[in-house]
C-alpha cells in the first residue's frame, strides 16, 4: 500500500490560509524559512486582497501551505509519500518534496512565475520559455520519490505521467504547467496507474478530494484542509496498511 501526496494550485486559495497551517514544527520552520527568504515577509501574503489582485503573492502562498503541510506530516506525523503531483503551480511544491528543488529555489521559482503573469506582458508560451530558462540555472539533483507530472509529457500524445529518475522531465513539467490546463481528471487516472491506496491533499486544498470520484473504489482521499493534521496522518495510516478509514 503507498500514499501520495497531492499539492492544489490555483483556485483552491483562501483568505487567511497561511495562518490555519498545522500548528507543529515542522510547519513552524518552513513559515520561519518563508518569512526570511521572501521580500517583505509573508504576513500579509494571503489577505484577500492580496490574493485577489497579485499572482505573486497567490503563487508564493500556495507554495508555503502546500510544503508545510507536507512537512508536517512527514516530520510531525511519520508519515512518508511514496509519490508526490502537483495540480499546476502545485508542481513546485511538489519538487521539494521529490527532492529536486530546495525550499529556497522553489520559492523564487514559483515568485518568477507570479511576477511573469502579474506583468501581463507576455503570452502564457513565453512565460513558459522563461521559466525554463530559470530552471535550467538550478543544479540537477536526483528524485527522491516519483512525480505526477500535471501536463502532457513533450513530444507525446498522452496525459499525465509518472516519472522517476528524470529531474529534465520535472523541471519540464514545472515550465510548461503555465502554458497548458492542469486536468484533474486526467492527474486522477495517471495517480491510479501508480497503484496507490491513497492520497493526501495538501493544504490549501480540498477541491481535488471533493471531486475524486474519478478514483477507483481501492483508492482513498483525504484532506488536511478538511480533516485536520491528526486525522488526516490516521487516515493515511490506516489505509496504508490495507484498512478502510473509519
Amino acid at each position: 500500500m503507498s500514499v501520495a501526496f497531492v499539492f492544489p494550485g490555483l483556485g483552491s486559495e483562501r483568505p487567511g490560509m497561511l495562518h490555519r497551517l498545522p500548528d507543529t514544527a515542522a510547519s513552524a520552520t518552513v513559515l520561519a524559512e518563508a518569512e526570511w527568504s521572501h521580500p517583505g515577509g509573508i504576513a500579509e501574503l494571503d489577505t484577500a486582497d492580496a490574493l485577489a489582485d497579485s499572482p505573486t503573492a497567490l503563487h508564493v502562498a500556495l507554495l508555503i501551505a502546500g510544503v508545510a503541510g507536507a512537512r508536517a506530516l512527514i516530520e510531525d506525523e511519520g508519515v512518508r509519500p511514496t509519490l508526490v503531483a502537483g495540480h499546476g503551480t502545485g508542481g513546485y511544491a511538489a519538487a521539494v518534496i521529490a527532492g529536486v528543488l530546495t525550499f529556497e529555489e522553489a520559492l523564487k521559482s514559483a515568485r518568477l512565475r507570479g511576477e511573469l503573469l502579474e506583468r501581463g506582458t507576455e503570452p502564457a508560451s513565453d512565460v513558459a520559455i522563461r521559466l525554463a530558462q530559470h530552471l535550467a540555472t538550478i543544479v540537477r539533483r536526483p528524485q527522491q520519490l516519483p512525480y505526477v507530472t500535471s501536463a502532457a509529457a513533450t513530444g507525446t500524445g498522452y496525459g499525465p505521467i509518472c516519472v522517476y529518475g528524470d529531474t529534465n522531465a520535472v523541471f519540464d513539467d514545472l515550465a510548461r504547467s503555465v502554458a497548458l490546463l492542469a486536468r484533474w481528471d486526467a492527474m486522477a487516472r495517471a495517480l491510479a496507474d501508480t497503484g496507490v491506496s491513497c492520497f493526501v491533499e495538501l493544504p490549501p486544498g480540498r477541491e481535488l478530494t471533493r471531486h475524486s470520484g474519478t478514483l477507483p473504489s481501492r483508492m482513498h482521499a483525504v484532506s488536511v484542509e478538511e480533516h485536520g493534521i491528526a486525522e488526516t496522518a490516521e487516515r493515511a495510516r490506516t489505509v496504508s496498511v490495507g484498512l478502510a478509514p473509519a
